[in-house]
């Protein structure tokens, strides 16, 4: 029998219960802030999207005993899960912050009533599958959310927390707060695997029950059967990485939308479906007809390349314009593009992994669509395009986002992001999930309508 602590022991000052029924788990949330700050600011407030509290450190406590709830209803277990949350002061900038983080405070190997041997599972999944309160006196999960948004003003400059209950119904300007409690309680209940981003080891010579669900399809090998030297590659072999669970396998298809492609018509050597990145601005990409035409790469005159970033010198009229990345925002490389007459716009990765991003603020000056693809694929349809070669922009129905070989992708960027490498699904998901590691203000107003209980079905909890 194993045990190993994560983090350090707390005790509470005040907890909040979440109500249950037979059967489901009983997350207590366990208030570590101080007198006046955090959870027991009083600062008045006005009752916002069911939360009926009228101080902000009341309706904080609100969203979290509701999140408490939301999970305890879903996961059984005849063990309390005690949960240390604190709202505090974490990184932040005008533009950028750290939201939130949680994580168990132990992990445990080798007790009767683990299924497997030799194998971490987290407290609160231990203490459900086993029966017992193997750290009995320790609270399960830590978890801590940033209290400088919305009250420090150098931190994220005109953005605020929106503390309701009706499931991301939030003004523009304001973050989800039970989005993003929702996402870190997961993370805290088993929705992360242990492995040293530094060394690829197994955390003190174990694998995870996360971990057994991991797969390379480049490598060809699952986690459990890789070195750490080959653990090392594939935690950056970004659309390679997957998850193999049978329970998030047989849902995906089911949950997971088509895949925004760009399908090359001709010539027959390049003919096929690339995946692209869907840009947050303009129109959506249709799933019948798409936007079909000629490709060209555009022709700026100035510098080199064809970053598209002043206006364009050749004929795009009634064409797809190709474009590289670089230089200037996606947005105005559409832009420039647009004016000149193209009917669609593929930007092309200038970094050797993965696909732009293609973000920026909606405008309804954009009236094209715009995709962006792979280096790779950049340069094979750059090639078509001098060939006079057609494309379609397109929702590809026979793909669906977010998977790679029949399996749904994790999030393996290149270089690591430390704290999100592998411990979320993938961006390319659609529609997104609560377990990206970014939370998107479109996620399905019941969380528990994605992928993500499939998950903790693959680790090892019971569901509701």
């Amino acid at each position: 029998m194993r045990k190993s602590k994560l983090l350090t022991s707390l005790t509470a000052l005040v907890f909040l219960t979440a109500s249950t029924v037979s059967w489901s788990a009983d997350i207590v949330v366990l208030n570590f802030d101080p007198p006046g700050v955090g959870f027991n600011d009083p600062t008045p407030v006005d009752p916002v999207g069911g939360n009926t509290a009228t101080t902000l450190g009341e309706q904080r406590l609100n969203v979290f005993a509701f999140a408490a709830q939301e999970w305890g209803s879903k996961l059984q277990s005849d063990q309390p899960i005690f949960l240390a949350a604190l709202f505090q002061p974490l990184f932040c900038t005008p533009t950028q912050a750290v939201l939130g983080s949680a994580g168990p405070t132990s992990v445990f190997a080798n007790f009767a009533g683990l299924p497997l041997a030799d194998t971490w599972y987290v407290g609160a999944l231990a203490d459900s599958l086993t029966g017992i309160d193997l750290d009995p006196g320790f609270v399960d999960m830590v978890a801590r959310f940033n209290g400088d948004i919305g009250v420090n003003p150098d931190c994220l400059i005109g953005q605020s927390w929106y503390n309701g209950l009706d499931n991301n119904n939030n003004p523009a300007n304001e973050i989800d707060l039970l989005s993003v409690v929702m996402h870190e309680f997961a993370h805290g209940l088993g929705f992360l695997e242990l492995v040293s981003e530094g060394t690829g080891e197994f955390f003190l010579g174990l694998p995870d029950t996360y971990v057994v669900n991991m797969y390379d399809v480049t490598a060809a090998k699952s986690w459990l059967d890789m070195d750490a030297a080959e653990r090392l590659a594939s935690q950056v072999n970004s659309g390679n990485l997957v998850w193999t669970g049978p329970s998030v396998t047989a849902d995906a298809p089911f949950i997971l939308g088509p895949r925004p492609s760009v399908i090359a018509l001709n010539p027959a050597g390049v003919a096929g479906s690339y995946e692209a990145q869907q840009a947050s601005y303009g129109p959506l990409l249709r799933t019948n007809g798409g936007t079909t035409g000629k490709m060209v790469v555009v022709e700026d005159g100035v510098g080199v390349g064809s970053d598209g970033c002043e206006p364009i010198q050749n004929n795009v009229k009634g064409k797809i314009a190709v474009i590289d990345r670089g230089a200037c925002a996606f947005a105005q490389k559409t832009f420039y593009a647009q004016i000149a007459g193209a009917k669609g716009v593929i930007i092309a990765n200038n970094q050797p992994a993965g696909l732009p991003p293609m973000g920026g603020a909606d405008d309804p000056f954009f009236r094209i669509p715009s995709v962006g693809i792979s280096n790779a694929d950049g340069a094979i349809l750059k090639e078509a395009a001098m060939a006079n070669s057609e494309a379609k922009l397109i929702l590809d129905t026979d793909i669906q986002a977010g998977m790679q070989d029949g399996f749904v992708r994790l999030y393996a960027p290149n270089p690591v992001a430390p704290g999100s490498s592998k411990s979320h699904f993938d961006t390319s998901a659609t529609p997104n999930l609560l377990m990206e590691p970014f939370i998107n203000d479109d996620l399905a107003p019941a969380v528990f309508l994605d992928l993500t209980p499939n998950v903790f079905e693959d680790i090892g909890w019971i569901l509701q």
